[in-house]
């Protein structure tokens, strides 16, 4: 039985805001299930148990590659456009950067007619 969940991804978090039951503790029914005092807990039909063992979450590799491959062309992003403030060359070229996109996606749309 689960007692305690864990992450080992730093784009996964497992945590509970929850004081309390998320249910009304006072006409639990056999096999509910609830978070309290930081661990999972089932009701026997008597009593609220501890369950006993513990989880571990997290994304695949595939998935955390493309959350580090996002962060990283955000930031990527906003230091361009930070640039772009300061220097009028990094504007021009963000400008034709995005003027090539929308041209690219009108070409590919034109295409797929």
């Amino acid at each position: 039985m689960i007692t305690n969940v864990y992450s080992h991804s730093g784009f996964v978090t497992a945590n509970s805001t929850v004081a309390g039951p998320y249910i009304n503790a006072g006409t639990p029914s056999a096999g509910m299930m609830r978070y309290h005092n930081q661990q999972v807990q089932v009701y026997d039909g008597t009593s609220w148990l501890a369950m006993s063992s513990t989880a571990s979450v997290g994304l695949s590799g595939e998935a955390e590659e493309i959350m580090i491959w996002a962060r990283e062309k955000m930031q990527a992003e906003a230091e361009a456009r930070a640039m772009a403030e300061q220097y009028p060359a990094v504007a021009d070229a963000l400008n034709a950067v995005w003027e090539s996109e929308q041209q690219l996606k009108t070409i590919v749309a034109l295409c797929r007619v």
